[in-house]
């Protein structure tokens, strides 16, 4: 089995002449086509043909720019100080944003054709594009003036942009100073946060306590960044003629507010089994009662199992092909022609990630496999990834688009499909330990997602009226976090989680928060379908989701599983998964 990838099939080298001769490809057809579109819009003439153009157009630089990107990515993964790399990664930047020279003519025009259908019937290229033309179409009518659009991004870069940075260097350069045994330990923000997995609760506690001291520090500046971003969101969604910043949200990602409503009242209903595994983890821990916001994530039973290579192509292979030969066979050809990156080593990055190459119809996976539980899940969870990617490798690159809420469908699943299998050889020991490591990870997903999403809706209507200050922060991310936890968390909570959580201060995509329960529930929902009626007849639907993920709105998703998207069945049967360990973890000590 190969512990390393190859990247052969991509290109041999960063010199390789095919290399130079794509980049050279892609950079002239940029230019060209930029000015090409100056004037090829103008007037309704051969709306078709220049329907096909653009279509043409952009699968072309969508296809070499992510081919190129990913080569550097790639080789940045296993050799971070990779100079040539760096050096290609920095010369995409640069020719990205004149995209915009390309693309606002062409929405300008889209958006003066009127009906599209007209001009789509009847053209092979134009109709297997009709659901991506449709999104442009919405994307166009919601646009504003070139003047205004104009002043829009020539004022981000000092703006919500230059606002991000600074929230970045300012929760970066954070030195929080936790006191422990009698010593004062002054580390970064980043290393205090992470002392709340420690094994030691009087580390977790004073970390905790340290890191909320010293938000004090910089917690006007934050909250400036916070009011600017929120702020400019508000106007610039109005001004495209949208309600609120997260009907744009929701729009990106295909999704109507019934449905999100619908997920998040599925999750409202199972809060008080989620609180029961808090009040019972507190218990585990040595506190009456509920849980302290510092234990959280304090860790709870341990695995200790180890797992080698070959052990872990063999448990996913077993596990994929039980659910489908084809997964299986698929699982198998990842792992004996150089599509994984296995090995840790110097000089790699760590995490894990998956990265789809169309160009060449396949995927690679970086991983660092040590043995143990997590890590062979992981592998499993990112060949889910590069699952999906097969299913849709025969698509244009444009039907490859699959939104957020969408993308985790294929790896959770997989994901599932392992976990489920070492749960049911696992002794108790290593049981509980397994359930305590999903249950965090399903509280966190849901419950408190589900006070940040409270929070950014409420931040929301307040920054409307007002720029909000520090103690208003604080005032209503603690009332978002009381209305999730509940009496599951003591009255001990995080009032400056606006402060460090990155998400809030993306410009360009409020309420990053919802996807991650929404591709949870997703996935859960399909695999609850699949426990009652396991089978081909399932797997069939279950590619076929998987195929329109690509280029289909939630509702005709929901049209293939046979259910509303605002089925709370759906999310409610998702659910049920999860309390269903929630039972079993308290059961057990």
């Amino acid at each position: 089995m190969e512990l390393r990838w190859n990247l052969d099939d991509i290109y041999t080298s960063l010199s390789d002449k095919a290399l130079l001769a794509d980049k050279n490809r892609l950079f002239e057809m940029i230019h060209t086509k930029a000015e090409q579109y100056r004037t090829f819009f103008e007037g309704r003439t051969a709306v078709a043909d220049k329907l096909t153009d653009y279509i043409l157009t952009i699968n072309e630089i969508n296809s070499l720019y992510l081919k190129l990107a990913a080569f550097a990515r790639l080789h940045l993964a296993i050799d971070t100080g990779d100079q040539a790399a760096m050096k290609l990664q920095k010369e995409l930047e640069d020719i990205m944003p004149r995209l915009s020279d390309i693309n606002l003519p062409f929405l300008r025009f889209l958006n003066s054709v009127g009906t599209l259908d007209y001009y789509i019937e009847g053209h092979s290229l134009l109709e297997s594009h009709k659901e991506i033309l449709r999104d442009l179409s919405v994307q166009a009518s919601h646009l504003m003036d070139n003047e205004a659009e104009a002043v829009v991004s020539a004022l981000q870069p000092s703006g919500s942009y230059a606002w991000e940075e600074l929230h970045d260097e300012l929760t970066k350069s954070l030195i929080v100073d936790v006191h422990i045994g009698g010593e004062v330990r002054s580390v970064p923000l980043s290393v205090a946060r992470n002392m709340a997995y420690a094994q030691s609760q009087e580390l977790r506690k004073a970390a905790y306590t340290a890191e909320l001291k010293a938000y004090r520090k910089c917690a006007k500046g934050i909250a400036a960044c916070l009011n600017s971003i929120k702020g400019e969101a508000l106007i610039t969604a109005h001004a495209r003629g949208f309600e609120h910043p997260l009907d744009v949200t929701l729009a990106d990602c295909r999704m109507e507010r019934k449905t999100l409503n619908a997920m998040f009242a599925a999750i409202w209903n199972a809060l008080p089994d989620f609180r029961r595994y808090m009040k019972h983890k507190a218990k585990l821990l040595g506190h009456e009662g509920s849980l302290p916001f510092y234990e959280l994530y304090a860790p709870v039973g341990h695995f200790t199992s180890r797992f080698s290579y070959e052990d872990a192509r063999t448990i996913i292979i077993r596990e994929f092909s039980r659910f489908d030969e084809e997964l299986g066979a698929f699982a198998r050809n990842a792992f004996d022609n150089g599509w994984i990156d296995l090995e840790p080593r110097e000089g790699k990055i760590s995490g894990a990630f998956t990265c789809n190459l169309h160009a060449i119809k396949e995927s690679r996976i970086m991983v660092n496999f040590t043995g143990t539980f997590y890590d062979l899940t992981t592998i499993a969870h990112e060949l889910g990834h590069a699952y999906h990617n097969e299913v849709l490798k025969n698509r244009t690159i444009l039907n490859n688009d699959y939104t957020m809420p969408l993308a985790e469908t294929a790896s959770i699943f997989c994901e599932t499909l392992v976990t489920n299998a070492i749960l049911a050889e696992a002794d108790a020991e290593e049981r509980f330990a397994i359930l305590e490591h999903n249950l965090l990870n399903y509280t966190q997903i849901c419950v408190e997602i589900l006070a940040r999403y409270t929070f950014e809706t409420r931040l929301f209507e307040k920054r409307s009226d007002h720029p909000l200050s520090v103690e208003e922060l604080n005032a209503l991310m603690l009332d978002a976090q009381k209305y999730a936890y509940g009496d599951g968390l003591t009255g001990d909570l995080h009032p400056y989680m606006w402060a460090c959580k990155p998400h809030y201060y993306f410009p360009d995509f409020h309420f990053y928060n919802f996807p991650y329960p929404y591709g949870l529930l997703f996935a859960k929902g399909l695999f609850a379908i699949y426990e009652k009626n396991p089978g081909p007849e399932f797997v069939t639907m279950f590619r076929q989701v998987l195929f329109a993920t690509g280029s289909s709105n939630m509702e005709e998703i929901f049209q293939i599983i046979g259910c509303p998207s605002d089925s709370l069945e759906f999310y409610g049967n998702a659910l049920r998964l999860i309390t269903n360990q929630i039972d079993a973890f308290c059961r057990l000590d």
